[in-house]
Formats: C-alpha cells, structure tokens, sequence
C-alpha cells in the first residue's frame, strides 16, 4: 500500500466540519468524529489526565467497600454488603475506563511525535527562494514585480483602463 493513501489530511476534515458544522445530524451513525473532538494534536496532556484519573476512582471504590460507610443504591440492592459490591464495580470500571482511553491517547501520542520527527528530518531544498510573480510589460518588454501599479522602466500605468 502506498504511503499516500495511509497519510492523514487534517485540511480536508477541517473543510468538511466547516460546511456541516450547524447540521446536528450529519456526524450521527456515520462514524466520523468531528475535528474539534478528535484532538488531531498532540495527545499527551489528555493521556496524562486518564492515568491521573485511574488512582482516585479506585481509591475511592475501594474506601467505600472496606469502610464503614452507609452505601445506598437507590433501593435496587437492599443488603449492604451488595451496595458496596456494587460500589466497588462501579468506581472499578471507571478506572478501567479512564486506563483504556489513557493507553488509546498515548497510542496518538507515539503517532503524533513519529509524525513530527519524519517532518523535522526532511531535507529542506536551500535552492528554492520564495520569488513574486513577475510579468512582462507590453510597452517595453521588461520583466518586473507583479504588484507594481506601473511599470518601473517606461512607467506603463497598469491601473489606467482608457
């Protein structure tokens, strides 16, 4: 396969959010995430805050399991020992979450850097000068800066339309 078609293009999403960004529905059901949630950036402060997160929601599921703590579910469970069960799954599997999508957001942030170490380590073609367009006066033949109003040879008026 090509490295072309494996290249992501950042530019093309950003046009497409732009013309659907007030249709509520044209992401629904589609499978595409708009650019502004699906952080094309570097990725790090986001993996950062999900292994943050891990500690205290585990901490806390497992406080409320070993202490003595009056835990409630709203009458689902009437036992105690089942309302801490309960709590303990809970607080468990949002840490299981945050862990997961910690790992998914450093998988973007390997990705991220390889990107930025390839596009640092091209060679940058030091013939290449950034040149103004010129054109050819049809008074005197000469070449000169397109944004010149008049020719600065014979001094052909560009902006005179007689």
């Amino acid at each position: 396969m090509d490295d072309s078609q494996n290249e992501y293009d950042s530019l093309k999403d950003v046009i497409e959010f732009q013309q659907h960004q007030f249709n509520p529905g044209y992401y629904i059901g589609t499978g595409k995430v708009p650019p502004t949630i699906s952080a094309p950036g570097n990725a790090l402060p986001i993996a950062v805050g999900c292994f943050l997160a891990v500690p205290p929601f585990l901490a806390f599921g497992l406080f409320l399991f070993f202490s003595d703590a009056n835990v409630t579910s709203a009458g689902l469970i009437e036992s105690p020992l089942g309302n801490k069960i309960l709590a303990l799954v809970t607080f468990t599997l949002i840490s299981l979450f945050f862990l997961f999508y910690g790992f998914v957001y450093l998988k973007k942030v390997k990705r991220f850097y390889k990107e930025k170490k390839a596009m640092n380590s091209e060679p940058v073609d030091e013939t290449v000068q950034d040149e103004i367009w010129q054109r050819i006066c049809p008074e005197c033949g000469e070449k000169h800066d397109l944004d010149y109003p008049k020719c600065p040879h014979c001094g052909h008026n560009y902006l005179n339309i007689d």
